[in-house]
């Protein structure tokens, strides 16, 4: 059973074939009780069984399928190996600034030949247990002209930034201390 709904003014919906509907409802349960007819039953149909698919991985002959690491993982690696690791994940976690959390990542970048971009930045910050979303990356780099710029190959910290990262991380050791 179709029903249309029309709009009316202050808000107020006006729906079509209702009525009928609920009186042919109303008169199916009636001849029901009256026990003139047998009371319509609804049957739901089973679920349908899903089938296993099973699938699998198919190689090219004679090609190995190695897939280059991506941003992110040259970024983890490239923090792994700095010798500062501890305090510059502390600052992104525990510091609220938010374009230090996205200047780590290219201050980690400096000598690797990847893009960061800003969902990269949010990628690499996911992997550390912080919520820094890519629109919030970006919105801070553009805001905070001279940190970093812009080239061909995607954004890189210009040494305004590597400056800033390092006072924040050296102030973090500072106050440990």
């Amino acid at each position: 059973m179709a029903f249309k709904a029309r709009k009316l003014s202050k808000g107020l919906f006006e729906v079509h074939g209702l009525e009928t509907f609920i009186e042919k409802r109303m008169s199916a349960l009636w001849k029901v009780l009256q026990g003139g007819a047998k009371a319509p039953v609804v049957v739901k149909a089973a679920p349908k069984a899903k089938k296993a698919i099973k699938k699998t991985a198919r190689k090219p002959a004679g090609k190995s399928m190695k897939l280059a690491p991506t941003a992110v993982e040259h970024l983890v690696h490239a923090l792994d190996g700095h010798s500062r690791r501890a305090d510059l994940v502390k600052a992104g976690k525990h510091q609220k600034d938010q374009l230090l959390r996205s200047l780590i990542p290219l201050y980690l970048a400096q000598k690797l030949n990847v893009e960061v971009s800003s969902g990269v930045t949010s990628d690499f910050w996911k992997l550390q247990g912080v919520k820094y979303l890519a629109p919030n990356a970006a919105k801070a780099l553009r805001e905070h002209v001279g940190y970093a710029r812009q080239t061909r190959v995607g954004r890189q910290i210009t040494p305004n930034g590597v400056k800033y990262v390092e006072a924040a991380i050296g102030a973090k050791a500072r106050r440990a201390a």
